[in-house]
Order: C-alpha cells, then structure tokens, then sequence
C-alpha cells in the first residue's frame, strides 16, 4: 500500500479517542464525581473531561462518515518522514527507563539536530548537552521537580 486514505486515518484517530475517552471516564467512576459542600469532588473534572471526548470522538466519526469524497492522507514519501520522526520519540521515552530524562533527551536531541537539521556533530552534541543542562538547572534546581533519573545523575548523587 503506497496510500493511505484520509478517511480511515479519521475513523482510526476518532476510534483512539473514544477509546481514550473511555478510560478516562472508567478511571473517573471511580472516584467521587459529584460537587460537595467544599467544592468539585476528584472524579468530577476527569469525568466531564472524558465525557467531552467522547462526544468529540463522535462528531469526528460522524464527520468521517459523511464525508463524500475520501482524499488521500499520505503518500508512502511522507509517511516515511512522519516515521522518521515518530520513530524516535518513541526509542526516546522507552530510553528514559534506563538512562533517564536528562541522558535520553540529550540523545533525543542530538540525533534530531544531525539528521534532521542537519548539524555538523559539534553543534548537534553542544544543542543536546546545553539544553539538557538548562531543563536540570529549571526542573531540579530550581522548580524542585525530578525527572526520571538514570545511572549518570544517579552517581552525582541525584536521586
């Protein structure tokens, strides 16, 4: 298949959010969902929120169904370029199991910056290492906000 048609990617994108949806209102039944005397109990927003979504969901797939004609999403070009990029958002969240936030953002980065950008190597490493810094020096420092840590922030004694 060299095509994809808009149609199907509608009906899968509104599939995935009312199935979202779902989960959010399952997650939210939960808990108390009504209003009490101090105010909006914790399941109330979570359910109104999922409650959106589905109705959001239902508009796209009616919207997708009555649509006449069925353009074409993507050629098999520009799904690879939308991999490209996919592909390692995903190798950078897994990664940040092991090595961390901050080890696995500067990797994210620097191979987003040499072939996407595309930088010499120096440059690419400089824009992952400094930015890297900056969020450590924002979230840990001074927001007070960890990020998970990996084997290198950990033997600096950052926890």
């Amino acid at each position: 298949m060299s095509k994809v048609n808009r149609q199907t990617m509608e009906l899968v994108v509104a599939v995935v959010i009312a199935v979202f949806a779902l989960f959010i209102i399952l997650g939210s039944l939960q808990l108390d969902t009504g209003w009490s005397s101090t105010g909006p109990q914790s399941g109330y927003f979570p359910l109104r929120l999922g409650i959106l979504l589905g109705l959001i969901a239902l508009g796209l797939l009616v919207q997708s169904l009555l649509a006449r004609k069925p353009d074409i999403f993507a050629d098999a070009q520009q799904l690879k370029r939308s991999f490209s990029v996919f592909a390692p958002s995903v190798v950078f969240v897994l990664a940040m199991q092991w090595v961390g936030a901050y080890v696995a953002g500067a990797l994210y980065l620097i191979y987003m910056a040499r072939v996407h950008g595309p930088f010499p190597i120096v440059k690419s490493v400089a824009i992952g290492v400094i930015a890297m810094a900056v969020f450590f020096g924002v979230f840990e420092l001074w927001f007070q906000v960890p990020l998970p840590k990996g084997p290198i922030e950990q033997s600096l004694g950052y926890i």
